[in-house]
């Protein structure tokens, strides 16, 4: 999963959508889920950031990756024309079209990350004929290839950018290369190395950085000599091994940091289950489930609230789950706290979280419950006042 938008950005929406997970069983601690009382639950009022258009002979969608603090929403979805997938960018009840580099009617782009300037990181199409994606800057109207510092037929995707215009990502020399994480600074890449391991496949990870914060901190997952990936902090040219929940089996990767250093992710448990965890000063806490069998964290504010996805119990067979938030050490399923949620809508997994705590994500993909039929779409939830 983690090389498969490579050779081709992936116009199907179950792919170029799907969030960057290793995928595995699940879960060992079980967190309860939060018990509010009348004097204390805050609810949300969801928004649905619809899609750039409907494609016709397939499934129409978008998916939300990033949130700023001014409320600007990025991510990807579906257009008129069938495989035509393009990053967008919703402010203010408007979804933009970012468009894609490339020309040519299927040529696709997505966009993952978003600062505090507006200036939005993702990877497009630049020629899909002969030519892996590239990661893009948009800036003041303007989508520009970043290249990959390697050349013809390499690859490169950036996931995040922070206040000073520090991109981080992943790239490869050939589209079937391992790819390697990167920082790119100043219109230079620089190559962050691995923990000590080197994968041997095609299509392989030697490591990803997933996000930067506005102090340079970087964090991603790398390997070390022996698999699997671990996660990692970087910090002035090291690479911090982030360590496992007590199982080494899977991957652990760590997906987002806030400017307080507090980083969250995923990683396996000595029982080979996989949860959520935020790693603080040193040590990696388990942040549990909701239940079910496995979670993810995905972002993390300066207040140090917490949203991803945790499986849930009786869930259908390969449903990923629904979006939560942590908030004062529970969980709290977001399903159960948003006030005008509709009643074919599951919110799957939440992607993003800004620091006056408005939410990013998208509503249920695939293998939904029942009665949840309606289109997978991106979503804003804005908290209400206590």
């Amino acid at each position: 999963m983690l090389g498969i938008h490579r050779s081709v950005l992936v116009a199907a929406m179950g792919l170029l959508l799907s969030l960057p997970a290793v995928v595995s069983s699940a879960a060992t601690s079980v967190a309860t889920p939060l018990q509010q009382t009348p004097d204390t639950q805050r609810t949300y009022r969801y928004i649905d950031l619809g899609v750039l258009g409907d494609p016709g002979s397939g499934p129409e969608g978008s998916a939300a990756w990033s949130i700023n603090n001014a409320g600007q929403v990025v991510g990807a979805s579906t257009t008129d024309v069938f495989a035509a997938t393009h990053a967008f960018m919703w402010q203010n009840g408007q979804l933009r079209d970012l468009g894609v580099i490339a020309s040519g009617t299927v040529s696709a782009s997505a966009a993952y990350g978003i600062n505090s300037a507006g200036d939005i990181v993702g990877q497009t199409n630049v020629d899909p004929a002969n030519e892996p994606p590239h990661a893009f800057l948009y800036r003041n109207g303007v989508m520009r290839d970043l290249g990959t510092g390697f050349g013809r037929g390499s690859f490169s995707r950036a996931w995040d950018i922070n206040k000073n215009g520090w991109i981080v990502g992943e790239r490869s020399r050939q589209q079937s290369s391992p790819v390697r994480a990167f920082l790119y600074r100043n219109g230079r890449f620089r190559g962050l190395g691995t923990l000590g391991g080197r994968s041997p496949l095609q299509f392989g990870t030697d490591s990803i950085a997933h996000a930067i914060n506005d102090r340079g901190q970087i964090v991603g997952t790398a390997l070390p000599p022996n698999p699997p990936l671990h996660g990692f902090l970087w910090e002035n040219g090291v690479m911090r091994d982030l360590g496992t929940l007590g199982g080494n089996g899977e991957a652990t990767m760590a997906y987002s940091i806030n400017n307080g250093g507090q980083v969250v992710g995923e990683s396996q448990a000595a029982n080979g289950q996989t949860h959520a965890f935020l790693w603080q000063n040193g040590v990696m806490q388990d942040l549990g489930t909701l239940g079910g069998n496995y979670s993810a964290a995905y972002a993390i504010n300066i207040h140090g609230q917490i949203v991803g996805v945790s499986r849930v119990p009786n869930a259908p067979v390969g449903n990923a789950g629904h979006a939560f938030l942590r908030e004062n050490g529970q969980l709290i399923d977001l399903n159960d706290v948003v006030a005008n949620l509709p009643s074919d809508v599951v919110l799957e997994s939440a992607r993003a979280i800004s620091d006056d705590g408005r939410i990013a994500g998208t509503s249920c993909t695939g293998f939904c419950e029942p009665g949840a039929t309606a289109p997978s779409h991106a979503f804003l939830l804005t908290p209400s006042a206590r």
